[in-house]
């Protein structure tokens, strides 16, 4: 009689790694030969559909760009290399735009491991809890106090920058959309990732306003975030960034001093 541990492992190792696993979990069965191998197929189907299927609704505009056939193979792959580890299909896939990168048969299309970490973050924010809004510090702050005013951004915000137009692959790849279909790649992109009134946006920053909304994420006083988006562009402007990032709820709390 195995123990637990060593009967699950058996199982796990049967469904996922082929027929050299399989026969050892074959000798567990009750029944074995091709009764058994029939039920452990069945068994194997509906976990790769189940997670494969939970992939695809995470990472739509990648399917798309690669057709549904190719992304099943992919996805495959990557349930073998990454099994999960929690019940809910929402959570599994963090690791896809990493596998991606690493997949011999995706070196040709080097922006995808981008696509996935966007799509990834798409999740995220649509799942992500809503924000305690507190911005009275920011009411009640004297002028001369401002420079040390640090912020809270919303949990339903995320940011990545890349070296692929991002923005534009994911507006040619929107369900609908039937505008021009031009990209091009020589463009990199800055972007914010937002919920709004229960959907998620993807928008573009500037070099200025990506700089100050990552100094306040990390921490910074107002000051110094200031500082470095007019070091990394001259032409920022903290009025317009900041009633943006405010009146668009990724800004949602303030305070005086030391972070709580």
């Amino acid at each position: 009689m195995l123990a637990l541990p060593e009967l699950q492992s058996r199982f796990y190792d049967g469904l996922v790694f082929g027929v050299e696993a399989e026969d050892s979990l074959i000798d567990c069965l009750v029944e074995s030969g091709d009764e058994g191998r029939r039920r452990i197929a069945a068994y194997r189907r509906s976990v790769f559909g189940n997670l494969v299927g939970a992939l695809a609704a995470t990472y739509p505009v990648l399917t798309k760009i690669v057709g549904l056939p190719f992304f099943r193979e992919m996805a495959r792959a990557y349930v073998r290399a990454h099994p999960s580890s929690s019940g809910d299909l929402n959570e599994y896939g963090g690791e896809f735009a990493g596998f991606i990168a690493s997949w011999p048969h995706a070196r040709g299309l080097g922006y995808l491991p981008d696509v996935a970490r966007l799509e990834w973050r798409v999740q995220k924010v649509y799942y992500a809890g809503e924000a305690v809004v507190d911005l009275s510090a920011l009411a009640g702050c004297s002028p001369q106090d401002y420079g040390a005013l640090r912020f809270g951004v919303a949990p339903a915000v995320a940011r990545l920058d890349s070296p692929w137009p991002l923005a534009d692959i994911w507006r040619v790849n929107a369900d609908g959309y039937a505008g021009d279909m031009a990209v091009d790649f020589t463009q990199g992109a800055r972007l914010l990732v937002l919920r709004h009134e229960g959907l998620v946006h993807v928008e573009t920053l500037v070099e200025g306003e990506a700089v100050f909304l990552d100094a306040l994420a990390g921490g910074d006083r107002l000051e110094a975030a200031v500082s470095s988006a007019v070091a990394a562009d001259d032409t920022f402007d903290l009025m317009a960034a900041l009633g943006r990032f405010v009146t668009s709820g990724i800004l949602v709390q303030a305070w005086p001093g030391e972070l709580p």
